[in-house]
């Protein structure tokens, strides 16, 4: 689009802009080359056909109950969870891998690690975090399954939640510790996302939010201590926001804190309820610390596009979330921010955002993002309204039920120690379907700063 800035008002010329999609053209029906995996059912890789015949004879599998939600990315290697929010989930943790030209799941590290009733075993793994720098999983379970049936039957609290720290390069466990029942409650707790702090180029810290005790835990590996922090004005659902509306279709959702980023430097976490749009930031100084002024340090940097599930921070120093109204991704711009309000990270408010991935069909319910170490954004689709409401469709008539999506995008992760620069992030990429675009508000916000910011140059 060319403008002729001497036939236009100024007026026009911010309408103008805020208006540009470089979106690529036409309806995208799911063949973009960027999606790795596709599922319409979730299937197994079985030890034998025996197997698979017995665990849908007796309710071990039942193959509408499984969806992935948990994504993590290890040298190109794809690991997802599978929450036993339903009965019939029979392995809670996987790695993807290809079985006849098809994308199936591998249990994660074995199926003996997949046993029900089993506390050393792993119950309900909603998330879990890769470092890629030593190639250590850290692992949550919740302890709890059966938690959002749709069947009227009762949840099962099986085990103490736990987290285990998973040696994959070596296959060995490096360290496990079960939560105190006055940190994650066996009654209520859901632990959903994790990040991992760095102290002395040394992964020691895990901040967990639960979505459903309204908390932040936090887990200390040298001490093999942990704590929490509950803050209702930041972690409860925000009054009147639980309602999630994709393309004409309401999810009402009723949980608080729920995705979380940690910066790149380790110095702040980021995170905000799933039933709600602000974004919140606290110091790791103050949560890493039992007795932390959480309340004194806890802040509102501002409000997402709409809710939204996981979140990633970048080495870049930029912020990435979805938009789930919008089956979106947005990135915010925190250096730019700062640049444009003239302050530092303590005061920033979160402006600059641009849109960088939409797509109506094929990014229905963007869940988890994360990055690994090939200058690449990583992220799960799963329809999870659909599955939540029971109206998704398990034949294949409407297409995958979930995606696994890896878009070039010129940045790595938070956790990316190496001193080896990072490219400036992608901004566009001429593709149809889901293609870099940008968000009207970051334009109009980005002219009318640097405006006034001449305006008052030339005044004073």
């Amino acid at each position: 689009m060319v403008f002729n800035l001497s036939c236009i008002s100024f007026v026009m010329l911010l309408v103008t802009l805020s208006l540009i999609d470089v979106q690529g053209q036409g309806p995208s029906i799911c063949t973009d080359s960027r999606i790795i995996h596709k599922f319409v059912t979730l299937d197994y890789d079985w030890p034998n056909d025996t197997a698979k015949e017995s665990a849908n004879a007796n309710g071990v599998y039942i193959v509408n109950n499984n969806i992935i939600s948990g994504m993590k990315v290890y040298e190109d290697i794809v690991y997802v969870t599978v929450p036993r929010w339903r009965l019939g989930v029979p392995s809670t943790l996987n790695k993807v891998i290809m079985s006849n030209g098809e994308s199936v799941l591998q249990p994660f590290p074995s199926w003996e690690m997949q046993t029900i009733g089993d506390c050393h075993a792993l119950q309900y793994v909603q998330s879990m975090e890769i470092d890629p720098n030593t190639g250590w999983m850290w692992i949550i379970d919740t302890g709890r399954i059966n938690i959002f049936a749709a069947d009227g039957t009762a949840a099962q609290n099986l085990c103490p939640a736990k987290i285990i720290v998973y040696d994959i390069k070596n296959s060995v466990e490096v360290t496990r510790y079960e939560f105190p029942n006055d940190v994650a409650d066996r009654q209520t707790t859901f632990l959903n996302d994790i990040v991992i702090h760095y102290v002395n180029e040394e992964s020691r810290y895990a901040y967990i939010s639960d979505a459903l005790a309204f908390r932040m835990v936090v887990y200390d590996r040298i001490q093999n201590t942990s704590h929490y922090f509950s803050h209702p004005a930041s972690m409860v659902p925000e009054p009147g926001n639980g309602n999630i509306t994709i393309l004409g279709e309401t999810l009402a959702v009723s949980a608080g804190i729920n995705g979380m980023a940690l910066s790149h430097d380790m110095q702040y976490i980021y995170y905000g309820p799933v039933s709600g749009f602000s974004m919140y930031q606290v110091a790791t100084s103050v949560a890493s610390q039992p007795g932390g002024d959480f309340a004194g340090s806890v802040r509102k940097v501002g409000n997402k596009p709409s809710q939204a599930a996981g979140m990633a921070y970048s080495k870049n120093e930029y912020l990435y979330f979805p938009a789930l109204g919008e089956n979106a991704i947005y990135r915010w711009d925190i250096k730019l921010d700062m640049m444009l309000q003239n302050t530092d990270i303590t005061n920033v408010e979160m402006k600059a955002l641009t849109r960088v991935l939409q797509d109506d069909q094929c990014m229905v319910f963007v869940d988890i993002l994360n990055f690994n170490n090939d200058q690449s954004l990583w992220f799960s689709v799963n329809k999870l309204n659909k599955f939540l409401l029971t109206s998704m469709d398990f034949t294949g008539n409407s297409g995958a039920n979930v995606l696994i999506w890896k878009v070039p995008i010129g940045d790595s992760g938070y956790l990316d120690r190496r001193t080896t620069p990072v490219d400036p992030p992608v901004t566009g990429d001429g593709c149809n379907g889901a293609g870099i675009i940008s968000g009207p508000g970051f334009f109009v916000y980005s002219i009318l700063t640097f405006l006034m910011s001449m305006f008052f140059t030339r005044l004073f």
